[in-house]
């Protein structure tokens, strides 16, 4: 019993100085691999994405407030572009653009200002090109409407308008915007059923309805007379 309880004392001892001797080793590679050399090996050996690039470099200006000036910029020109006033519009627009070429608001305003000054190309060009950027833009899709109209491109016109309307089912001109084009084309029927779901959104459209001359070759039809008898 002691022989055995010496040997395994023994035995004890010799794992427990094995554990150290190890435990030493550990701590020794340990050290190494947190040495300044170690680190800037194992630093060059991984790829290091954009850590040595600052996010904005210094003395520039940050991109967000270009964007945010841009869009002021937009925004200024588009309530001139409601009040028909395109040509201090399209500065306003091209101020926009200088800021952010990529500024698809103002590339579609632009566009569309050009479709009303009868530059129908370059505005259908433009108003693309706002929406290759930003293809689900619905207020692109509804210019791209517009200036087709405008272009006599009635059938590009509608299916412009109907994209419009995929991605916002209550733009009431976009309803209103196919039913005159219906009502050019003398089609009462068409003319009734996306002028009534204008109304039915926008209830001013009645009114703009009423002197509209698109409508004029179904105006006395007794079906579009009955949307204003109500």
């Amino acid at each position: 019993m002691k022989a055995f309880f010496n040997k395994k004392i023994s035995l004890l001892l010799f794992i427990a100085l094995l554990g150290i001797t190890i435990f030493s080793a550990d701590l020794l590679i340990s050290a190494q691999d947190s040495s300044p050399s170690s680190s800037v090996e194992a630093q060059t050996s991984q790829p290091r994405k954009d850590s040595s690039v600052p996010a904005v470099q210094p003395n520039s200006p940050p991109v967000q407030k270009e964007s945010s000036q841009a869009l002021t910029y937009y925004e200024q020109g588009l309530k001139l572009y409601y009040q028909r006033n395109f040509s201090q519009a399209l500065s306003l627009f091209d101020k926009a653009l200088i800021l952010d070429p990529n500024c698809y608001q103002a590339l579609n305003g632009k566009g569309a200002a050009y479709a009303f000054q009868g530059r129908y190309s370059e505005g259908l060009n433009l108003i693309r090109e706002a929406l290759r950027i930003k293809p689900d833009f619905e207020y692109g899709c509804f210019n791209l409407g517009l200036a087709n109209e405008l272009a006599g491109n009635w059938t590009a016109a509608v299916s412009a308008y109907q994209t419009a309307l995929s991605y916002d089912s209550r733009d009431a001109w976009a309803y209103y915007g196919i039913a005159s084009i219906y009502g050019r084309q003398g089609n009462a029927d068409q003319t009734v059923f996306y002028l009534k779901q204008a109304i039915a959104i926008e209830p001013d459209a009645k009114e703009t309805a009423k002197t509209e001359h698109d409508f004029d070759p179904v105006r006395s039809s007794s079906k579009f007379q009955a949307l204003f008898n109500n």
